[in-house]
């Protein structure tokens, strides 16, 4: 029977009120502050959808302690990625600036600690929060190559790891989640287990895997994460799939049959080249379409007269032109390095349904989707045959906020 409730005696009651305070020693045992990293990741998440667009609050929001920076980088590919425009890397004034039109991302530039003109480093890529470096051989290189890896966003976390071989023309790299890759050729590229290339201290040095390319396949000049397979583009337009687990070797890498595209020799391939973007659940492709050949054989480089979108319908593997692209924005820069699509665009000052180019020497420039050179753009500093004539680098970089992989 249980038992029944008895109010509590006066002298009870006065003798719990008059309790002495708990001694020194517990409460120095008491902890002084608050353990935010115990908070659950729901308010977490609220908190950190309430910082956007601003990447200095979000970069405080990183360095509060490393459960924080975990549900960041969990947070990066559904949160980040889409919401926030990429921010533009000049390698000669070491600076990070926000979108042009953005007033909400920095407040003022940040300082890059990796003096990239002084090393006279050639970027690879923009991958995953890191730029991918290849520092330009000097008489102290001893014969050996390293490809430099730099935190796109604060120039930290610097890592040098040596490639396999000194006497290859290195002209791209990727991160992938579990893997380095670099393409030396259009027939092979070598991959490296990453973040830890040399799990073994043993040994000499990072193992370098070698993989080969569909001999039909033209250079790789862009690798992208896409429902959970690993695509890449090469500069004639041509979709791959990368499967770096695959057995036999030899299919490590396969091109997929994608039809609807015009002819490579109608779009750029190398100033103005092929983007591939991942927006939402959708595949894009922008082509800068270049203007009729002329027939001479000393014909000048052509400018582009046309900014052409494709979507992949993934049932038939055909590419298909849009004229609208919903909410979201595309970025890509001159020297085609990297590419980005943003939504949510009203925070961030970015008009939706649209393509955003820079250059060397030119502001932001904006084009919808389809949009055709008319008379006055022939001569127009972004498209004209001498701004194609320019060398990509060094240029504003992309650095694409996935900012804590």
């Amino acid at each position: 029977m249980p038992t029944p409730f008895l109010p509590m005696k006066p002298s009870e009651e006065s003798e719990t009120e008059t309790q002495p305070p708990p001694p020194a020693a517990v409460l120095a045992a008491m902890p002084a502050f608050r353990d935010w990293a115990g908070l659950s990741e729901l308010p977490l998440s609220e908190v950190l959808r309430r910082l956007l667009p601003c990447l200095r609050s979000i970069h405080a929001f990183a360095a509060v302690c490393r459960p924080w920076r975990r549900l960041l980088r969990a947070s990066a590919a559904s949160l980040l990625r889409p919401g926030v425009p990429p921010l533009l890397l000049n390698p000669r004034s070491g600076c990070v600036t926000a979108f042009a039109h953005s007033r909400n991302l920095l407040a003022r530039p940040l300082a890059y600690r990796a003096d990239l003109s002084a090393e006279g480093a050639i970027l690879l890529s923009a991958s995953r929060g890191y730029l991918l470096l290849l520092p330009r051989r000097g008489p102290s290189s001893q014969g050996e190559t390293r490809i430099i890896i730099v935190d796109a966003f604060t120039g930290a976390h610097r890592r040098e790891i040596t490639l396999p071989s000194p006497r290859f023309a290195y002209h791209y790299a990727a991160l992938l989640p579990a893997h380095l890759l670099v393409f030396h050729s259009k027939h092979a590229f070598f991959s490296l287990p990453f973040p830890d290339p040399n799990p073994n201290p043993s040994s000499s040095g990072p193992r370098w895997t070698k993989h080969s390319l569909p001999r039909s396949a033209s250079f790789v000049t862009g690798v992208v994460e896409f429902r959970s397979r690993v695509l890449g583009l090469t500069n004639l337009a041509q979709l791959l799939e990368f499967r770096l687990c695959a057995s036999p070797q030899g299919q490590t890498v396969r091109i997929l049959p994608a039809t609807g595209l015009p002819d490579a020799t109608t779009f750029g391939q190398w100033h103005f080249g092929p983007c591939l973007i991942a927006a939402g659940d959708r595949l894009l492709l922008v082509l800068f379409m270049l203007e009729p050949r002329s027939g001479s054989l000393l014909e000048c480089r052509r400018g582009v007269n046309k900014v052409a979108v494709y979507g992949l319908d993934m049932a038939r593997m055909r590419w298909e032109e849009v004229d609208n692209i919903g909410a979201y924005s595309l970025f890509v820069d001159y020297a085609s390095k990297s590419a980005a699509a943003c939504t949510d665009v009203g925070s961030c000052g970015v008009e939706e349904n649209r393509i955003y180019v820079a250059a060397p020497g030119c502001s932001w420039r904006s084009f919808p989707p389809g949009w055709e050179a008319t008379p006055v753009d022939a001569n127009s500093e972004l498209f004209s045959r001498s701004a194609m004539e320019r060398k990509p680098w060094p240029s504003n970089i992309w650095v694409y906020p996935q900012l804590f992989f």
